[in-house]
This record gives C-alpha cells, sequence and structure tokens, in this order.
C-alpha cells in the first residue's frame, strides 16, 4: 500500500471514479439512485485516502459507520428487488430491469461497502496500534489471522466476479444499442453505470488483495 506506484495508480482509478460518483449524485433523479451515488462516492474517496500515510489522521468510526450503513442499504435494495421482480415480471437478475433495480448489482454493491469495513479494521488492527505509528509506515506488513484473511479472500472473490458480471452487462448493454439510458446529453448513463461499477469492483478487489498478499 504504501509503494508509489499502487499509491498513484489507487489515487488516479478511484478519484477519477469519485468525479463520476459525485457527478451522478448531483444530477439523480431517484432517492435510491441518489443515495448509492453518495455512498459510492465516500468509498471512492476513502480508497484514495487509505493509500496515503495521512489517512491515519482521519477518525475511524464515521468511516466505519458510514460503510456499515451502506452495507445494509445495498442489501435491503438487493431484497426488496429480488423479492419484487417476479410481480413485475422481471427476473431477479435484473435482465429486463434497470441498473439500480437489479437484486444482482445491488448486492455487488453491497459487497463492496462491506470490503471497506473489512479493509478499515485490518489496517486499524493491523497496521499498528498506534495512530502515529500507521502514518508513519501507511499499512504495515503484518500476517492476518486466519478468519480475518479468510473473510478477505472470500469478499475478493466476490468482488472480483461481482465486477465481471458487471463488465459483461455492460458489454450487452452497449451490442444491444438501448438508447432508453441516454440522457439530454446524449451520454448513456445506464452504460456509465455498469462500467464504473465493474471498475469500482474490480479495484476494490484489487485493493484487497494488496492486503491478503501483505
Amino acid at each position: 500500500m504504501s509503494d508509489p506506484a499502487v499509491q498513484w495508480v489507487a489515487t488516479t482509478l478511484f478519484g477519477a471514479l469519485s468525479v463520476y460518483s459525485l457527478w451522478r449524485l448531483m444530477t439523480s433523479r431517484h432517492p435510491l439512485a441518489g443515495t448509492g451515488h453518495l455512498f459510492h462516492l465516500g468509498m471512492n474517496l476513502v480508497m484514495v485516502a487509505m493509500v496515503w500515510p495521512w489517512w491515519a489522521r482521519l477518525p475511524m468510526l464515521p468511516q466505519v459507520a458510514f460503510f456499515v450503513a451502506g452495507a445494509a442499504g445495498f442489501a435491503a435494495a438487493a431484497g426488496w428487488y429480488g423479492l419484487d421482480a417476479p410481480s413485475r415480471g422481471r427476473t431477479p437478475d435484473g435482465r429486463r430491469a434497470g441498473h439500480h433495480e437489479s437484486a444482482r448489482c445491488q448486492a455487488t454493491h453491497a459487497v463492496m461497502m462491506l470490503a471497506m469495513v473489512w479493509a478499515l479494521a485490518v489496517m486499524t488492527r493491523h497496521g499498528g496500534h498506534a495512530a502515529a505509528h500507521v502514518a508513519e509506515h501507511a499499512a504495515a506488513a503484518v500476517p492476518l489471522d486466519a478468519p480475518t484473511a479468510a473473510a478477505g479472500a472470500v469478499l475478493a472473490v466476490l468482488l472480483v466476479v461481482g465486477g465481471a458480471l458487471f463488465l459483461v452487462a455492460a458489454v450487452r448493454h452497449a451490442r444491444g444499442g438501448d438508447r432508453v439510458g441516454l440522457d439530454r446529453a446524449g451520454l448513456d448513463r445506464a452504460g456509465l453505470d455498469l462500467l464504473t461499477g465493474g471498475l469500482m469492483s474490480l479495484g476494490t478487489a484489487a485493493m484487497c488483495g494488496l492486503m491478503l498478499a501483505g
């Protein structure tokens, strides 16, 4: 995490995703979608901060509370859309539904939030007991205990699978030539949401992998 290449790649990727999340938050017309973009904005900003030593000086409890709330919100949305889809003639994976009405997509978002909680726990418990120590050494390489490592591995696998499904859906959406997601400026918001969702999921998986590798 303290490698300059990792720091700048993560900053570039999640910085760009932060800008996108902010734009989608400001232009969203649906409260649920807007809330989702808010959680992802927070996630992307924290991901940028995590790779730099000064992250250790940020208060931890608000970050944990934010991502726990995000995980609960996305999980509730996934359950709602999964149960409600059949009544509207839609499949639970959202193939005929919009991006934000897909139980599968919402579940992947929930996993992203859980991965952030896991990462925060690892960086505070294993990166050093004193904030000053973490600030000096970023995330120090300390072996993870078996349960923590297993949880991180499961989250990373789920994120890779979810990210791949996002990208497959984005390709299918592009090939389908669906014009429903276009806004007045001609931007395909639905396609961009799928693409950025895949990048967020795979990027978070990569960060989890780096922490697991120590």
